[in-house]
């Protein structure tokens, strides 16, 4: 029975760490297609800076960090992170400051 149950624990553990593997790899790969640079707040586009300020989640919020990231194909998008640590939240919005996901993202779409 503690065989069995030793076999089951370790079993778990090479799951868990090829998961883990994953997703360093994928994180890998976004990141050399894309090209993120630290802005100023102040230096966003007019058109995102009014969608942040039209929407309740974000109105109130303190800006803490933006940046610009430019896409394999030169489509640029903008990531901004409201608040601190654990309040934190990450929006995304494109050039006309409409929100965008990381699904938009992922799927290449602000790439072509």
């Amino acid at each position: 029975m503690k065989k069995l149950a030793l076999v089951f624990a370790l079993g778990i553990f090479a799951f868990a760490g090829a998961q883990a593997s994953t997703s360093i790899e994928n994180t890998v790969i976004t990141q050399s297609v894309l090209d993120r640079v630290e802005i100023k707040p102040m230096d966003l586009p007019e058109d995102v800076k009014d969608t942040i300020l039209e929407s309740e989640e974000t109105k109130s919020s303190p800006i803490s960090k933006a940046y610009e990231v430019t896409g394999t194909k030169g489509k640029v998008h903008y990531e901004v992170i409201f608040g601190i640590e654990e309040e934190a939240i990450t929006k995304m919005y494109d050039v006309k400051g409409n929100d965008i996901t990381e699904d938009e993202v992922a799927t290449k779409r602000l790439f072509l």
